[in-house]
C-alpha cells in the first residue's frame, strides 16, 4: 500500500469514508479520557488522531501500519497538526506490544486485506494486547445488505483475501479469535459492515 499513501485521503473521501464514516467509527468504541487505544492498518492516522482527542491528554493513541510510507504520511500530518497520536511500522498478526496494554483497538477497512489465516492471527494478536474488558471496533467489508453491490463487487469474490469478508464471516473470524460478545453494529453504504467485539472479563 506504500504506493497509494500520497493519495489516500482523497481516496477515502471519493469513496465514501470520509468524515462522517470515520466519526461512526469512534463513537463505536465510546472512548473515555486517559483510555489507551491502538489502530491496526492506520494509513495516514486520521482515526488515530481522532482517538487521541478522544482520550486527551491523559490518554493515548498510537497507530501501526506495515506500509513505511503511510506512516511517514501519518507522522508529518500528526506533527503539523499538532496531535498526540503516535505512529509504528509493524504488522496486525506481530504486534510490538505487550499484554493487556490497551483498552481499545480499531480495524479500519484493513481485514479484508489479509488471507483467511492472517486475518485470525492478527485479530488474536489485537485480543492478546487488549485489556480484559476491552473493546475492539472492526469497520470492513461485509456481505452486501444491498444486491446492486454484486454487479460491482463480483470479481472480489475470487480474491482469498476478501472472499471471507463477503460472505460474511467476520464476526466467525472474531470468535474464533476469542472476543465475546460480537456485536453488529449495521452498515455503511450496504456494504461495510460494523463490529463491536470485546475481550471478556476473565
Amino acid at each position: 500500500m506504500n504506493w497509494l499513501a500520497p493519495f489516500y485521503d482523497v481516496w477515502c473521501r471519493a469513496i465514501g469514508l470520509g468524515r462522517r464514516f470515520r466519526s461512526k467509527t469512534i463513537g463505536l468504541a465510546s472512548l473515555r479520557e486517559g483510555e489507551a487505544v491502538l489502530e491496526v492498518g492506520c494509513g495516514t492516522g486520521v482515526l488515530t488522531r481522532l482517538a487521541a482527542e478522544a482520550v486527551g491528554p491523559e490518554g493515548s493513541a498510537v497507530g501501526i501500519d506495515p506500509a513505511i510510507r503511510m506512516i511517514a504520511v501519518a507522522r508529518k500530518n500528526a506533527f503539523e497538526m499538532g496531535s498526540r497520536a503516535m505512529f509504528r511500522v509493524a504488522a496486525i498478526e506481530d504486534l510490538p506490544f505487550a499484554d493487556n496494554s490497551f483498552d481499545a483497538a480499531f480495524a479500519s477497512a484493513m481485514i479484508h486485506h489479509l488471507p483467511p489465516e492472517v486475518k485470525l492471527a492478527g485479530l488474536r494478536e489485537v485480543y492478546r494486547v487488549l485489556k480484559p474488558g476491552g473493546r475492539l471496533v472492526v469497520a470492513d467489508l461485509d456481505r452486501p445488505g444491498n444486491p446492486l453491490w454484486w454487479l460491482i463487487l463480483w470479481p472480489a469474490w475470487f480474491m482469498h483475501t476478501v472472499r471471507g469478508n463477503l460472505e460474511g464471516r467476520l464476526p466467525q473470524y472474531l470468535r474464533e479469535a476469542g472476543y465475546e460478545p460480537v456485536t453488529s453494529c449495521g452498515q455503511w453504504g450496504g456494504v461495510i459492515g460494523f463490529w463491536l467485539a470485546q475481550k471478556p472479563l476473565s
